[in-house]
């Protein structure tokens, strides 16, 4: 039987398939076993396939936990003691990066900037050459405006420079084409359950596998040590407990994933968004970001100019059709999101639109 089908415009988790529902309820196992090992090596390989890198070269660390654990695993094992990283903090993400940073004690420098700016490829190299940088992090889809930063054109001048490229790519990873073979970027995190349409509970750290190895002697948490990762994976095995259903999960969704393929996925997210976007217009919202800027993966906009409007009466009554939408993170005015992630189509974006019609017309 399947469960009542929701909308979920946040992102992430997102809505999912009733199949990767259903490869949750699995057999108990103890996850030594070989069995389990086997389904570890699958997925370790389908990130690697999915985010084009080298697998002679990349490996995919598994991290159990949100993203944000993947996060401070990275930060945390390859900025070594005597080096620098710069983050860029144009949004909450990039504000929490620099907040695990300094919690780490980790030597950085923090770019701040407006939340609705992004910097262009000319200012991002001159940063990083006017500083003494070995790694620079950034948020490839900031969630908090749905802002897209460059992602080869920042890596590549990282590379130019010989500083390791750190890229949060929670929000974006298999919802938008990325390969570490052809963009530059040494590290990719993310989490399964974004644009991987997976549930939530594992995240993941792609890079050069060289690389997470010198790491073993950096790592300043014992639980996020990347390189003990890696080393009890390469056997199958998690160094902690593991999230079994999770990973049975994911390992489904990853199978989708490379069914549907990247480049019909991201077709998919855009004919969501244009559906939303041009729906959302006509009933007289402004989004918060110039359209250039726009992931198309999710989209922030102004409270509505209506007197009495109000998003949480929205919510509720969105929430009440099955339709989830999300508030928004901006300091100092009122906004709210829409993410076009996940199981999707644009059938369910026309319902959303009809939705937000209906209850602009009842208020």
């Amino acid at each position: 039987m399947n469960p009542r089908r929701k909308i979920l415009l946040n992102p992430g988790p997102g809505t999912t398939t009733n199949i990767v529902k259903r490869a949750l309820v699995v057999p108990d196992i103890c996850p030594r076993e070989r069995e389990f090992g086997s389904v570890v090596y699958q997925i370790r390989r389908d990130l690697l396939t999915v985010s084009g890198a080298d697998p002679e070269t990349h490996c995919a660390v598994l991290i159990a936990g949100p993203g944000t654990a993947a996060v401070e695993a990275a930060l945390g094992s390859l900025v070594p003691r005597d080096g620098r990283v710069l983050i860029i903090e144009n949004g909450a993400y990039g504000e929490r990066a620099a907040e695990i940073a300094t919690t780490l004690q980790i030597p950085v420098d923090v770019w701040s900037l407006p939340w609705t700016v992004c910097p262009s490829p000319v200012e991002f190299a001159a940063r990083i050459t006017a500083g003494r940088f070995t790694h620079a992090f950034w948020v490839h889809h900031e969630t908090t405006t749905g802002m897209l930063t460059p992602l080869a054109e920042y890596g590549r001048i990282c590379r130019s420079c010989g500083v390791v490229s750190i890229v949060d790519a929670m929000s974006s990873f298999a919802g938008l084409p990325i390969s570490l073979r052809e963009d530059a970027v040494d590290f990719i995190i993310s989490s399964a359950n974004k644009c991987l349409q997976g549930m939530p509970g594992v995240s993941f750290v792609l890079g050069p596998q060289e690389l997470i190895e010198r790491s073993s002697a950096i790592g300043r948490t014992y639980t996020l040590n990347l390189a003990r990762h890696e080393a009890s994976l390469i056997n199958g095995q998690f160094p902690f407990t593991p999230p079994v259903q999770v990973l049975y999960a994911m390992a489904c969704a990853l199978q989708e994933t490379l069914t549907e393929t990247v480049a019909a996925r991201a077709a998919r997210y855009r004919a969501c968004y244009s559906v939303m976007l041009d729906g959302m217009e006509q009933l007289g919202f402004r989004t918060v970001l110039p359209k250039a800027l726009h992931s198309q993966l999710l989209t922030a906009f102004h409270s509505h100019d209506a007197p009495g409007f109000s998003f949480e009466q929205l919510h509720d009554y969105l929430y009440a059709r099955d339709i989830t939408l999300y508030p928004g993170k901006l300091r100092h005015e009122k906004s709210f999101r829409v993410a076009n992630i996940g199981a999707l189509t644009p059938h369910d974006m026309r319902g959303f639109i009809a939705a937000v019609r209906e209850y602009l017309h009842e208020n």
